[in-house]
């Protein structure tokens, strides 16, 4: 499952010392998390998208966000959709 966490827009060919002319195109690029098939861990990733998909990843964007369980008293972080306030504990359950 891909975690979308930016939508913007970059030029293709990017880097420290290179200067791009003002008319120059810039293309859509999505930054997602996906879970690793044999760690099960998050790995950060990119990936160029067209205008259309874009839009779609702008209203489907996960944000990182700090959680404090009451019970166990434990602070953990869980990727969460924009207005979601609450979120299970991975450490009670």
């Amino acid at each position: 499952m891909k975690y979308v966490i930016s939508v913007s827009k970059t030029h293709k060919h990017r880097g420290k010392k290179i200067v791009h002319r003002i008319k120059t195109k810039k293309h859509w690029q999505i930054m997602y998390y996906d879970i690793d098939e044999f760690t099960e861990e998050l790995v950060l990733q990119s990936k160029f998208v067209n205008c259309i998909t874009a839009w779609y990843y702008k209203f489907h964007k996960y944000y990182k966000r700090k959680f404090y369980c009451e019970q166990c008293e434990n602070i953990f972080e869980n990727l969460v959709k924009k207005r979601q306030k609450t979120c299970e504990c991975p450490f009670c359950e």
